[in-house]
């Protein structure tokens, strides 16, 4: 039997579970499970290496993603960049970064690209990789945050400079021009407290598509306003189905058809609020 699990602190309502199931049954793996393993933060470093030991493969979610860092011994190119493992092959203690891969490949489903004018909220885990990616090939990105002088603002705003592209960092009420597309890496409209929107409609009606990275509800605030607009919108359980996909990709060697994918996103959604 081979083992798999979450990392995590809380996990009462991850979904990461019935995905990784339905994934294992898509590639006709019988010999798997997969667990969630809550660990208090202040146990972490002293439970760890033995979990490492008696699992096969691992996801960490916040706040192990960086935490699970020095217990490993190969970090991925793209995980060393954003400082964040959410994928462990526990057989060679690599560590790997497949949100990045689920977002790229969100933004294409869309039907957009990250090439131009892009809006982006939130600074935090999500929204600094969402931001380093976009400036890879954004033609401008604005990220707009509650406090530009957090730490999390400014440190966002440290990686930005160092990458050479046209950026600007300004407070949610300060959001002024036209955007190819609008990122959204906050947590507003989340369940339960689905009735949130980060920005206004006038805002929202100034975007040529959205992406929400929150999964559940289906449905945010923000993809219900945007598509009453007429606007291209898509919300996160994408990206988690597409990162939980190419994990399997490292742990097992598995690959998936699109189409397959799209329909366990599609039942996922479908037990959701909203």
């Amino acid at each position: 039997m081979q083992h798999f699990g979450l990392l995590g602190e809380k996990l009462p309502h991850s979904l990461s579970p019935q995905i990784h199931s339905r994934l294992f049954a898509l590639s006709g793996v019988q010999d798997a499970d997969y667990q969630l393993i809550e660990i208090p933060r202040d146990a972490f470093d002293d439970r760890i290496d033995k979990l490492l030991q008696q699992y096969d493969g691992l996801n960490a979610t916040i706040p192990y993603k960086r935490m699970i860092l020095p217990h490993l011994r190969q970090i991925s190119p793209v995980a060393s960049r954003y400082g964040a493992v959410n994928t462990i092959d526990c057989r060679t203690l690599a560590g790997h970064n497949t949100d990045v891969v689920g977002f790229l490949q969100s933004i294409a489903a869309l039907g957009s690209d990250l090439k131009g004018d892009i809006l982006l909220l939130g600074a935090g885990g999500a929204g600094r990789m969402m931001a380093l990616e976009a400036a890879d090939s954004c033609n401008s990105l604005t990220v707009a945050v509650r406090d530009p002088a957090s730490d999390n603002a400014r440190a966002l705003a440290d990686d930005l400079a160092a990458t050479g592209a046209r950026w600007q960092m300004v407070s949610f009420g300060e959001i002024d021009g036209q955007f190819s597309l609008l990122l959204n890496a906050t947590p507003v409209g989340m369940y339960p407290h689905s009735e949130g929107c980060p920005v206004s409609e006038q805002v929202i009606s100034r975007c040529g598509a959205v992406f929400d990275c929150i999964y559940n509800p289906r449905q945010t605030l923000l993809l219900r306003r945007a598509q009453a607009m007429g606007i291209q919108a898509l919300g996160g359980m994408h990206m988690l189905v597409l990162q939980a996909a190419a994990a399997q990709h490292i742990w097992l060697g598995t690959d998936f058809d699109p189409a397959a994918l799209a329909a366990i996103t599609a039942e996922m959604e479908d037990g959701l609020h909203g």
